[in-house]
């Protein structure tokens, strides 16, 4: 889902269209949670991720190619 605008597209245009995919993404969550994916999380100051662990949940959960992020 590009960040994308074209030209004649106002921002309050763009605005308006994240918005409306936020919603629809949070509702969707909500509605399915059993589909929801559990991002993991840390307790700050006390652990922190493997930054190899961290960059591959990242390129799995957004379907990023592990080429583009190297």
């Amino acid at each position: 889902m590009p960040l994308l605008r074209h030209r004649r597209e106002s921002l309050d245009v763009v605005r308006q269209r994240i918005i409306h995919e936020t919603e629809a993404a949070l509702l969707y969550g909500l509605l399915t949670p059993d589909h929801a994916v559990r991002i993991p999380t840390v307790e700050v100051g006390k652990s922190r991720f493997d930054p190899v662990y961290a960059a591959d949940f990242w390129n799995r959960t957004l379907g990023i190619e592990e080429s583009v992020t190297v």
